[in-house]
Formats: C-alpha cells, sequence, structure tokens
C-alpha cells in the first residue's frame, strides 16, 4: 500500500482557526453590533477571514500534492476522490438542513424565492455559476463553490507553476481575468433595480474574482518550498507585512482591491508564522478550532439563526461588550456542534474516500499483474 500520509503542520491548522474566528466574528457583529465604530469595523474586517482560508488551502494543496504525487499512480484522479469526500457528505447534509429549515421562500440572496433547479446545481457545486444560487440554499455557499472550482484546476496549475517567475506570469492572467469576469458579468446578468445587489455580490463572489488571491497562495508556497534564510525571512517579509497591514487597514485603498490585499497580507503572515510559530497564534485552541473549521464553518450560520429564533440574541443589548459576549457565545456553540459534525461526519467521509482510493489502486495493480503474467505466457 503506497504511504500517502504527509505531515501535518500546525500552524498551519492554527491559520484556518484564525480565518474560523475571524469568519464568525463578522457575521455574529451582524447579528449584535457594537456601538464603537473602531471596534465595528474591526468585526466587519472578519470577512476576510475566506481569503486567509484560500491562502491555507492553496498552501496545504500544494504540499499534499508534492507529496503523494511521487508515490501514486493517479494522483489526479485521487486528489478529486479526496477533495470531494472532504467536501461533499457535509455540505449535503447542510444543504438539507437548510433546505429544511428555511424552505423556499424569498430572501435577502434570493428574492424571487428558491427555484426547484437550486438545489442541485449547488449539489453539483456548480452554484458559483448563477446569482441567485451563489448564497441561497447554503448560508455562505458562495466560498465552497470557490474552493471547488479551485480544486478543478489546482492539477494544471501545479505542474505548469515550477518558479516564482511563473507563478507571477499566471498571477497576472489571472488579474486580467478578474478584470473581464466583472465586464462579462455586468452584461450577463439583468435585475431590477432594486435586485442589483445580486450581480454587485456575485462579481465579488466568483471565482476569476478570488483566483487572484489563490495564486497568493501559491507564492507562498514556493517562498517555503524555497527555504530561504530566516533572516531574510524576517528582514523582507516583516517589512512587506507592516506595508500591506497598512494598505488593509487604510479605508480609501481600492486599488489593488481590498481581498488582493488581504490575500497578500495574511500569504505573508503564513510564512511568518511558519518560521515563528509563536504560541500565542499556534495553540492547542487554534489548532483545535482549524481542524473544526469547515463544520465551524457551515454551523455557526444555523447557531447565529437558532440564538435568533430562540430569542437568545435579544438578550445582548447594542454595546461593545454585548457584542464581543455574544461573539464569544456564537463561537462556543458552533464548536460544540461542530466537534459532533466533525467526528460522525467529516472524518468518516474523509475515512471513505481514503478506502476508495485503496481499493481502485489495488485493482489497478490486480490488472496490471494479471496482464503481465498473460504477457509473459504469450511469450513463453
Amino acid at each position: 500500500m503506497l504511504k500517502t500520509d504527509i505531515k501535518k503542520y500546525d500552524y498551519i491548522d492554527a491559520l484556518r482557526g484564525l480565518a474560523i474566528l475571524a469568519v464568525v466574528l463578522v457575521h455574529s457583529s451582524q447579528s449584535v453590533a457594537p456601538n464603537n465604530a473602531i471596534l465595528l469595523w474591526l468585526m466587519t474586517q472578519g470577512q476576510t477571514g475566506v481569503q486567509l482560508f484560500y491562502i491555507a488551502s492553496a498552501l496545504t494543496l500544494c504540499m499534499s500534492w508534492v507529496a503523494r504525487s511521487s508515490q501514486e499512480i493517479f494522483p489526479v484522479r485521487n486528489f478529486f476522490i479526496r477533495r470531494f469526500f472532504r467536501i461533499a457528505p457535509l455540505f449535503y447534509i447542510a444543504i438539507l438542513f437548510y433546505i429544511s429549515a428555511n424552505g423556499f421562500s424569498p430572501d435577502y440572496w434570493s428574492p424571487n424565492g428558491i427555484k426547484w433547479w437550486f438545489a442541485p446545481m449547488t449539489a453539483l457545486f456548480l452554484h458559483g455559476f448563477h446569482p441567485e444560487t451563489i448564497n441561497s440554499v447554503v448560508p455562505g455557499g458562495w466560498s465552497i463553490a470557490v474552493e471547488m472550482s479551485f480544486y478543478l484546476i489546482l492539477p494544471f496549475l501545479i505542474v505548469k507553476i515550477k518558479s516564482i517567475k511563473t507563478c507571477l506570469f499566471f498571477f497576472i492572467i489571472s488579474l486580467a481575468l478578474y478584470e473581464v469576469n466583472k465586464v462579462i458579468i455586468s452584461h450577463l446578468f439583468f435585475y431590477p433595480k432594486d435586485q442589483q445587489y445580486l450581480v454587485n455580490n456575485f462579481s465579488f463572489f466568483s471565482f476569476l474574482s478570488q483566483l487572484p488571491v489563490f495564486l497568493i497562495g501559491i507564492f507562498c508556497y514556493l517562498i517555503l518550498r524555497n527555504n530561504y534564510p530566516r533572516k531574510q525571512i524576517g528582514s523582507i517579509g516583516g517589512l512587506l507585512f507592516f506595508v500591506l497591514l497598512f494598505l488593509f487597514c487604510y479605508p480609501s485603498s481600492r486599488i489593488p482591491p481590498h481581498h488582493f490585499i488581504a490575500g497578500g497580507l495574511f500569504s505573508v503572515f503564513a510564512i511568518l508564522l511558519s518560521n515563528w510559530p509563536t504560541r500565542l497564534l499556534v495553540n492547542r485552541v487554534t489548532i483545535l478550532l482549524g481542524k473544526l473549521s469547515f463544520s465551524m464553518y457551515l454551523a455557526h450560520f444555523a447557531v447565529i439563526m437558532y440564538f435568533h429564533k430562540l430569542g437568545f440574541s435579544n438578550l445582548f443589548p447594542k454595546s461593545n461588550s454585548a457584542s464581543l459576549l455574544h461573539y464569544l457565545c456564537v463561537i462556543l456553540a458552533a464548536a460544540l456542534v461542530s466537534f459532533f459534525l466533525y467526528k460522525y461526519i467529516e472524518k468518516p467521509g474523509i475515512g471513505l474516500g481514503k478506502r476508495l482510493i485503496e481499493k481502485l489502486d489495488q485493482n489497478a495493480a490486480r490488472n496490471t499483474t494479471i496482464t503481465e503474467s498473460e504477457a509473459f505466457r504469450e511469450l513463453s
């Protein structure tokens, strides 16, 4: 049996843990907002936690591909099987849960109601190609659609991108696609004026809008792979981090787009953290939250929804301390739910994918052995 287990890096789990803390922060603040403008801005920036997820994803997948591809006969096939069974089991349960909980009535992301074809498109991970499906069936489903689209092209990218120079070339192409994408979407979808926000949001949520962030993540992988001296990483990376942090915090900075700046900032942050995994950021809590992050991403929307339905969120007044306390409650509840989702759905799904790969590899080896035996008999 081929050994495909790769070394786990705690700092990558910690990155995912920090990402989910950020994502939950922004959604929690939408329910119970602080009254301080600066704190509200900081909580709102939690939306860029998705870009941190993308950086961690690109970094992990590149490492995984390099570690496994040299050992496997069918690396592309096995890659897609792993990705599907990593995402699909829990995501399909989320589809059933949110349709049961929310029904088919109109809401913000589907002002014309949820049509019969929305769920099949979402189940096929095609919901990222239409403004009314990208977020309507599963809250926050846009990021899953983007992630799955990235999986489709990663085997191509990982073969072509061998150096920072070629990565820069593909990054420039992704920037051009980003601009083309904005124009195409604005001419492809038409809605009444009061629903135009669907097109505007779709332009941002679409895969081509987020693709440059993944390329930045591949930059991150290449830099770590090259093993530059820590002194050089500390000096250049530290300076770049503070420059990007300034651009990130400067509210009128829109060129380059804010999520590109966030991707660059988080990529540098990941490089620094890999070399200096301080206990403040890489610890048992952030690592655990990183392992639970996918379940927490899908579950925290339900937690916030039921906090509202049960009147729990109404117990918190609009204040800074109440907003942060509400956030802590959402994190704890989502983590508790996610622990069971991770144990009973995510891990078994991953295990099922692993067993399928092993069986397919065994069948391929058996067929090869039979073919070689037949050839030997013919020669004899």
